[in-house]
């Protein structure tokens, strides 16, 4: 069930100006990975644009939306079930970590090393990350509504946790995520070996890093 909720919640992104935030760092003839795919706005917005993209998610029913989504717009899927906590069985010159992906790992050494070992070299890491005042922020923040599912999300805030609790359908999802200081990536990124510098984006609330390898 939240699987196509999530997809639903997510319908309205608007995916096209990602896009065109990441096209000056993108190359069709070079391979992408879009690491934590969900159910896969971003990897058709990639792939009808004409991109070598492949998806990768923990979830498999998130998966199974993606590969729905990419066959009814007549593209081909390249999709895998996997936990970005265990090593890449691929090697790309793009990874992406779009929409808070990063935010979702109590510790992200090891997932940044699996990153780094993936990547060809001259390869490109891109990732957005929660600034630190979103925690003090959404301390307390509810939103329900009818549109596009009845449904309530209830945000309430633990040190650098946020903890998310969503209920459709009676059923409640607790979900958590993680907010560091940007150092806290910046100094992880560099002592894996990525050139590191970082950019405001498309979404206000989140500091994107562009890393090199």
């Amino acid at each position: 069930m939240f699987a196509k909720a999530y997809d639903l919640l997510m319908a309205d992104v608007d995916y096209d100006a990602i896009y065109r935030w990441l096209k000056p760092y993108l190359n069709k003839k070079k391979m992408i990975l879009d690491a934590g795919c969900g159910s896969g706005y971003l990897l058709l917005e990639l792939l009808k644009n004409g991109y070598q993209a492949m998806g990768i998610d923990i979830d498999t029913k998130m998966l199974s939306i993606a590969n729905d989504r990419l066959v009814t717009n007549h593209l081909k899927p390249i999709l895998y079930e996997h936990d970005l906590k265990d090593p890449l069985d691929v090697q790309v010159d793009v990874v992406l970590m779009i929409f808070d992906v990063v935010n979702y790992f109590k510790g992200i050494r090891g997932v940044f090393k699996n990153v780094y070992r993936a990547l060809n070299d001259g390869g490109t890491f891109i990732f957005d990350v929660y600034k630190e005042d979103i925690v003090e922020a959404y301390n307390g923040y509810t939103e329900i509504d009818d549109e596009p599912i009845p449904y309530e999300w209830h945000i309430t805030t633990k040190k650098n946790q946020l903890i998310h609790q969503i209920t459709i359908n009676k059923k409640t999802e607790v979900i958590k995520q993680y907010v560091y200081a940007i150092s806290y990536y910046e100094k992880i990124l560099k002592s894996v070996g990525f050139t590191v510098e970082t950019k405001s984006g498309v979404d206000i609330r989140k500091l994107y890093f562009i890393a090199y390898k």
